[in-house]
């Protein structure tokens, strides 16, 4: 009886190593590949616009330990910017990439009607124990537009839910990267989806246009 538990235990301490070795294998670098966004508008809106991106947005990354791993989110501020500066164009007249916030420091030889700032403010995300299973990601992003002299016009914050059903065969990466590049493609699109709901952004239209 007493070999019995013992062999027992044996197994059991054998599957939790081999759990371990499963899952510790070291660091996984995780990268974001989205699509572009796609608005298609019968008119784009009239407004010439600057976007500022911090240092700080362009070079967000994340990384935590789950399952004794650590899990690398290298590229989560380069890709958000790319995809801003998509679909802004995709929506405003005119979108220039600008190095400051207003009020200026100096003169800028271009002319433009407001100037938009987008940060994230969180990335969540979790690792299952099998890849069977569903791997959650979640960002969160905070749009700021503010009018030439540096007045804030508006503040919106959205998210994007990448919650993806993982499939079997894929390297450790593969799954969280399907997860995350879901959340970043949807949080872009519902920032684009609020900025043209604005009613400040319609209400400077009406100002600049009268």
């Amino acid at each position: 009886m007493k070999t019995t538990k013992v062999k027992i235990m044996l197994i059991l301490l054998g599957l939790l190593i081999g759990s371990t070795l499963l899952f510790g294998v070291g660091c996984h670098n995780i990268r974001v590949s989205p699509k572009p966004p796609e608005k298609v508008l019968a008119e784009k809106i009239p407004l010439d616009i600057g976007l500022y991106m911090s240092d700080e947005f362009k070079n967000y990354k994340v990384s935590e330990n789950r399952l004794g791993d650590q899990w690398s989110y290298t590229n989560l501020g380069e890709a958000s910017a790319a995809q801003f500066r998509l679909g802004l164009g995709l929506i405003f007249r005119t979108v220039e990439i600008i190095d400051e916030k207003p009020p200026f420091s100096k003169p800028k030889t271009i002319t433009l009607h407001a100037v938009i700032e987008p940060m994230i403010y969180k990335f969540l995300f979790d690792i299952p124990f099998t890849k069977f299973q569903v791997y959650p990601a979640m960002i969160g992003y905070k749009i700021t537009f503010y009018d030439m002299s540096g007045k804030v016009l508006f503040t919106k914050m959205v998210d994007g839910i990448g919650d993806t059903k993982g499939q079997p065969g894929f390297g450790y990466s593969e799954n969280p990267a399907r997860a995350a590049t879901k959340a970043v493609e949807q949080g872009i699109n519902n920032a684009l989806d609020a900025i043209l709901a604005s009613d400040e952004i319609k209400a400077l239209v009406k100002e600049v246009t009268k």
